[in-house]
């Protein structure tokens, strides 16, 4: 989709999915950011949760974010629905490389804002769900494991591993089970709640990272060049 919804095209849409045997859960994400259409967005949360509307739990709806600072606080602030993180990184090395925003808001001002807003044992019982994929000798080592443990340290949080979907043209592989493994292995011994994504739709091109017109591939912002010292790690191309 290469618009913007308006505040009224999430419920409609969420409206056809009740109609469902299974009713949906709502989980706004996607290949744009929630919070940069702030306004629709919170509007369209308020016309679901609404007794006049959808009338859904604030429990059984999630915005997601890449982690944009500013308008994080002011979601914290202003609303009590669910809250998923794409944080994919531990370092701000790696992050500004794969997840672009963090050139502007960077890991410790995203921390403090969770700290502010998330802290272990809030009174309004926030969690924010940490969504991180597994990049095989990117950010899948027991360094970030545990580096994850102490980024999150004092916050309200569940980590939820995915194991990266290849799509054409991408310069990453996902991580051996085994290292994922290994790597919720650090975190449950942290005493943290980790799960990890059981992908489905991969073989359709539909699972999580994939979803996309491949004619658009060209019109995409090109990737910063990776840190030095991961362009070995890339070489399997």
């Amino acid at each position: 989709v290469d618009v913007s919804y308006s505040c009224t095209s999430y419920p409609q849409h969420q409206g056809s999915l009740s109609q469902l045997a299974q009713p949906a859960i709502p989980h706004m994400q996607g290949m744009g950011e929630p919070l940069h259409n702030y306004d629709a967005v919170m509007a369209a949360v308020d016309i679901m949760c609404h007794p006049l509307g959808l009338h859904m739990s604030h429990n059984k709806v999630t915005v997601s974010t890449v982690g944009l600072v500013d308008k994080l606080e002011q979601f914290a602030t202003s609303s009590n629905v669910q809250l998923a993180l794409s944080l994919h990184a531990t370092t701000d090395e790696v992050r500004d490389w794969i997840v672009p925003v963090n050139r502007r808001h960077k890991l410790s001002d995203l921390q403090a804002v969770l700290v502010r807003y998330y802290k272990t044992g809030n009174e309004q019982g926030r969690r924010v769900l940490v969504e991180y994929t597994m990049l095989q000798g990117i950010n899948d080592t027991l360094k970030d494991a545990r580096r994850l443990v102490e980024l999150l340290e004092g916050i309200e949080a569940k980590v939820n591993l995915i194991v990266f979907n290849p799509f054409a043209g991408t310069q990453f592989r996902p991580s051996p089970i085994e290292d994922v493994l290994a790597f919720r292995s650090v975190l449950i011994r942290a005493g943290m709640i980790c799960t990890i994504r059981d992908s489905r739709g991969d073989d359709q091109m539909a699972a999580c990272g994939q979803l996309g017109n491949p004619l658009m591939f060209n019109k995409l912002a090109p990737i910063l060049e990776p840190p030095e010292h991961f362009k070995q790690v890339l070489a399997w191309q």
